[in-house]
């Protein structure tokens, strides 16, 4: 099966946790046996002179005011499959119906994504799935040894994501450390003494950095679909300080349960491979 996958950004581009999400997907893919080609914003035109059997689409923020004949090629193409990761506020309201009720299925990260796009945008979309973002369980697990890490942020810092709130949090707690992995805008996160900043590590130095650590912090602006640096260090023992009623992967432990949250995450490549094989 010869499948195009269109999406902002490559994990090479970018390492933020859809980047992340999509990198695992394609994977599979590949191991499966499907020849896959990936447009991101600078990609070729020339991707779109071939034949596909399958189209798959996730964040176009970039591409949709870049190259808007790509929306174009998404909302007729017969067999189009929309992964949504994000809000999808960068889109007019008609064009962002026409790519929902046109595309044969669309994947939301959980039931709270899925209800918030219902609420905000109404109930025009078909043949939903909920699948979360793969999170590998043999990586990110709890262990029994010492914490020596009070709080900490892992990720993109920037003001929708919370970093005010941040700023604000370790202000009111002097007596508390936070210990900030990530980047983006951290001119906010300066002069505090109670803050460290570390600068962005790899995904794979994730794992230990959550393990010692006591507590994940995180209050953002927006709603969260998933947020895979709260999922990852719950599994990992982080206990939460933050919005729990905006950030999905918790709302999914708290409503299942961490068990069956850990089974899902650690299964949704294949899950999400098997409604797209069998059609579900």
């Amino acid at each position: 099966m010869n499948i195009l996958f269109v999406s902002d950004f490559s994990i090479d581009q970018n390492q933020g946790g859809s980047q992340r999400s999509s990198s695992f997907l394609l994977e599979e893919g590949r191991n499966l046996g499907f020849n896959i080609t990936e447009h991101n914003y600078d990609s070729s035109p020339v991707n779109f002179l071939y034949s596909y059997d399958l189209v798959i689409s996730s964040n176009l923020e970039v591409i949709s005011k870049t190259q808007p004949q790509v929306i174009d090629f998404l909302l007729n193409h017969k067999n189009h499959i929309r992964v949504e990761r994000d809000s999808c506020l960068y889109l007019d309201d008609e064009t962002r119906k026409q790519l929902f009720s046109k595309a044969k299925k669309t994947f939301f990260l959980t039931e709270f994504h899925y209800d918030f796009f219902n609420k905000k945008y109404g109930s025009y979309f078909k043949n939903v799935n909920i699948v979360p973002s793969y999170v590998d369980s043999e990586i990110f697990f709890e262990d029994s040894n010492d914490k020596d890490i009070d709080v900490v942020y892992c990720g993109f810092i920037h003001p929708l994501k919370g970093s005010e709130n941040l700023a604000n949090w370790a202000k009111q707690n002097e007596n508390r450390s936070v210990d900030v992995f990530g980047w983006g805008e951290t001119s906010i996160l300066s002069g505090l003494n109670n803050i460290r900043f570390h600068g962005k590590l790899s995904h794979d130095e994730m794992p230990n950095i959550f393990r010692r650590s006591n507590y994940i912090y995180h209050d953002p602006i927006v709603n969260e679909p998933f947020c895979r640096m709260t999922a990852e260090a719950s599994l990992c023992g982080c206990k939460f300080i933050g919005n729990l009623g905006k950030i999905g992967s918790l709302i999914e432990i708290k409503n299942k349960g961490l068990d069956i949250f850990r089974y899902e995450c650690n299964n949704a490549v294949n899950e999400f491979w098997n409604l797209i094989i069998n059609n579900d």
